[in-house]
């Protein structure tokens, strides 16, 4: 049996180099998703694969956490920015590259008539609340327990599971939020119908109500759940916002409104219609979009009594270096549809194989997945449907499992989270397949399953 750990090190000395010099001067080596129990460096991305510091190659699935849908440094994306450097990096003025992706994105996705972009997805879903609550003339927010819509205060809510899952409590994620920040957020359960009950009974208070299409965290295909929601939300005057920083552009080209046949009032998106790069976006109906179009009446004194005008600015907003990547991403994306039905079948693939193979084996872990992203939750027990369900009394097994992964060549971020892109072949697919079986394996060869 090898020494997984000390096996990793002799591999990646220069890694741990990195991370040692790292820490001497940044707070924050990277998100918190990211921290694995082997941290390796990465020098280069290509394709399917990205190299380390120390020269390994690895097959990625984290795919910079789902952008990357055309793979690492696609070449449509690359030909774009380089041409886009040569005319500037950032005037401060207007320029003509931001329409041209709007009408993409305009044309792409049902129900979409006005878009706005900004940078990445915390400021996305900040300004989409913003603009709900300036529509709506009320202050609070739902958001479903388990989601995921940024960093900023008003949604940096974590459940508290001993509270009941009909009506969840929730704590902030991490110090310096205020209390009053979050008093303005109800969190509910995710698919649960109580949580329709909470939005009826909450109707005169809650501005809009938050859902991940298909939780990052807790991947599943549930448009029933979804089409009940947005009729609650539409029956109770509030507004319905689908946050597809994930989803956008992955699900379908229509993003899960168009796989699921729905329509919400406002949508987020992130840096997939970037091509990767640093672009968020707000969309929705233009009767609530056109309050960002006001908000230069703030500047000049001209506010209409009772018209709302919802501030949201970035000197980085629709910079013509990313608009081109974007533009070259999503309109590949327009004119490959197979894409999405070869994401879909490998996809599909990959989790039925290590769903049989742990169920054949009898290891306790499921890969919940959607597609072409997946989450794999190593824990006892049966059927996850939401966050109460999670266990994480397996954290050794857990540590262990992706080491050994990593050591087999292949890639998972400390979140668990999972996505492959049009760039990993089949033979990538059945690699990764007998990676994952020969890593729970080797767990097991440890006394640790």
């Amino acid at each position: 049996m090898i020494d997984i750990r000390a096996e990793l090190e002799a591999k990646t000395p220069g890694s741990k180099q990195a991370h040692e010099r790292a820490n001497r001067v940044l707070s924050q080596i990277v998100v918190g998703t990211v921290d694995m129990p082997h941290p390796v460096y990465i020098r280069e991305a290509k394709g399917s694969r990205v190299t380390d510091v120390d020269g390994n190659e690895y097959i990625d699935l984290t795919m910079g956490f789902g952008p990357h849908i055309l793979g690492h440094a696609p070449d449509v994306v690359t030909h774009a920015l380089k041409g886009a450097v040569d005319r500037g990096l950032q005037w401060g003025l207007h320029s003509p590259y931001q329409d041209p992706l709007a009408e993409l994105m305009i044309e792409a996705v049902p129900g979409t008539e006005k878009v706005v972009f900004c940078n990445v997805g915390t400021e996305a879903t900040m300004y989409a609340i913003r603009a709900a609550r300036g529509f709506t003339g009320k202050d609070k927010i739902g958001v479903f327990d388990g989601g995921y819509h940024g960093a900023h205060d008003y949604v940096l809510v974590a459940a508290d599971t001993t509270s009941p899952q009909e009506a969840p409590t929730f704590r902030p994620m991490g110090d310096g939020i205020p209390a009053l920040t979050q008093a303005n957020t109800i969190l509910l359960p995710y698919r649960n119908e109580a949580a329709f009950d909470i939005i009826r009974r909450h109707r005169d208070e809650l501005a809009v109500v938050l859902i991940e299409p298909v939780q990052s965290s807790n991947p599943h295909m549930d448009g029933d759940f979804l089409h009940g929601l947005r009729e609650v939300c539409r029956e109770s005057g509030v507004l319905f916002l689908m946050d597809e920083v994930i989803t956008g552009f992955r699900l379908a080209y229509g993003g899960a409104q168009e796989f699921f046949d729905i329509s919400p009032d406002l949508a987020t998106y992130g840096k997939i219609v970037g091509g990767g790069t640093a672009v968020a976006a707000i969309t929705g109906r233009a009767e609530i979009m056109d309050q960002f179009t006001r908000q230069l009446e703030i500047y000049m004194g001209r506010e209409t009594p009772g018209v709302a005008s919802t501030f949201a600015a970035g000197s980085f907003n629709g910079n013509p270096m990313n608009m081109a990547a974007g533009y070259a991403a999503i309109s590949h994306l327009r004119d490959h549809p197979e894409i999405y039905k070869y994401l879909a079948e490998q996809g599909t693939r990959l989790a039925s194989e290590v769903n049989r193979f742990c169920m054949a084996e009898e290891i306790p872990a499921q890969m919940l997945s959607a597609l072409s992203m997946f989450h794999l939750r190593i824990q006892p027990g049966g059927p996850i449907r939401n966050s109460w369900d999670f266990d994480d009394s397996m954290k050794q097994t857990n540590d262990s499992f992706y080491m050994h992964l990593l050591n087999h060549g292949v890639v998972v971020p400390g979140s668990h989270l999972a996505f492959i892109s049009a760039a990993h072949t089949p033979e990538d697919v059945d690699y990764v397949i007998e990676a994952f079986k020969q890593s729970f394996l080797e767990v097991r060869a440890e006394g640790l399953l």
